[in-house]
């Protein structure tokens, strides 16, 4: 991955492929995830009911449509997380050759550190200065389960230099993805059609704050049975044109700033479940370089589940041959893309 002052250029499957950063605490490790490939031609999709979860919006089947901004636009997703999570307990290999296993037994992967030493931890700097400074023994507050405990562990001396409680951690990850929709009136949006997961874990990261940024498309690797497709593209970060709030099991909302000269301006009427047909409809998405600018792509809703509880709502299959053969269909980057029908909103885009 390559970074400047102004720009991250990032190969990845934003929701399926995040950049994140691993600590066996006191040194430092960058690497790639790759999450299981998902998207091909034929995807499933949330009905509205699900995407629209914003605070300022109130939905019923009966009731009267609210008129929302399709966007389609891809967008650069950076996240960090309330705590720090802990993905799994190493040993610690002591200067004479020697191993502990300081954490073993005290913390398990999903665990979120929260304190330490009484202070709320922030993020990764903090929690290793604290491991350094730490004469015998550190105290920790950790999450797990809905429960708080408390933790004390005795960090033991590396091979490397430093101490080290041997646990790997995350507290932040990066990506790609595409916002669905936002709200002229309250300036909230929602995009990527799914919850931020930890790949580790597989558990539901909680949000302490992020930001989503401009993005630019360099090129798409198209997707194949068997072989995962992706958008290639570019971050920059000094563009940031919206705040996370929430990261939800149905996608990431937030404020975005209306003003962007990119988002388009034109609003749909949210589809009531009752008004979604099977048939024709769209996908608004962006996937060519250097435009910002979302196109319309055929597609056809085979099934519309009409069962509140179901986990997903619309089986969607791609029918643009344009799309096909430009990505071979969907490609992961491409989740959160919303779905139109009869100049209705009536989903979004997620996995197969």
């Amino acid at each position: 991955m390559h970074i400047d002052e102004h720009t991250t250029r990032v190969s990845q499957r934003p929701l399926r492929f995040l950049h994140v950063a691993l600590v066996i605490l006191g040194c430092a490790l960058l690497m790639h995830i790759v999450f299981n490939f998902h998207e091909y031609t034929s995807i499933s999709a949330y009905p509205y009911q699900e995407i629209f979860y914003e605070d300022s919006i109130t939905v019923s089947r009966g009731g009267d449509s609210i008129e929302l901004v399709p966007v389609g636009i891809t967008v650069g997703v950076r996240f960090y997380t309330e705590g720090i999570m802990v993905l799994a307990t190493d040993k610690v290999t002591a200067p004479d050759g020697t191993k502990a296993d300081p954490s073993h037994g005290k913390l398990s992967p999903g665990d979120v550190l929260v304190s330490v030493g009484g202070v709320a931890l922030v993020d990764l700097p903090q929690l290793i200065d604290a491991i350094e400074r730490a004469h015998d023994t550190l105290k920790l507050s950790v999450k797990r389960n809905g429960t708080t405990l408390d933790v004390e562990i005795a960090p033991a001396k590396s091979e490397c230099g430093g101490r080290k409680i041997g646990c790997w951690v995350r507290d932040s990850t990066q990506g790609i993805g595409t916002i669905t929709y936002y709200n002229p009136q309250s300036g909230c949006f929602a995009a990527l059609g799914h919850g931020i997961m930890d790949v580790d874990t597989q558990r539901l990261m909680t949000v302490r704050h992020g930001q989503i940024m401009e993005s630019c498309i360099l090129d798409v690797r198209k997707g194949k049975k068997g072989a995962p497709g992706e958008l290639i593209g570019e971050i920059k970060e000094n563009n940031i044109i919206g705040t996370i709030r929430k990261n939800t099991p149905l996608g990431i909302y937030g404020d975005i700033n209306t003003g962007y000269p990119a988002l388009p301006a034109n609003t749909h009427a949210a589809a009531r479940h009752d008004q979604i047909r099977q048939g024709p409809a769209k996908i608004l998405s962006n996937i060519e370089g250097g435009d910002l600018k979302p196109k319309l792509y055929d597609v056809y809703i085979e099934s519309v589940n009409h069962d509140p509880a179901a986990d997903k709502g619309l089986v969607v299959r791609i029918t643009d041959q344009g799309l096909i053969s430009r990505s071979g269909g969907i490609v992961q980057g491409m989740s959160g893309s919303p779905i139109l029908q009869n100049n209705r909103i009536v989903g979004a885009v997620t996995q197969v």
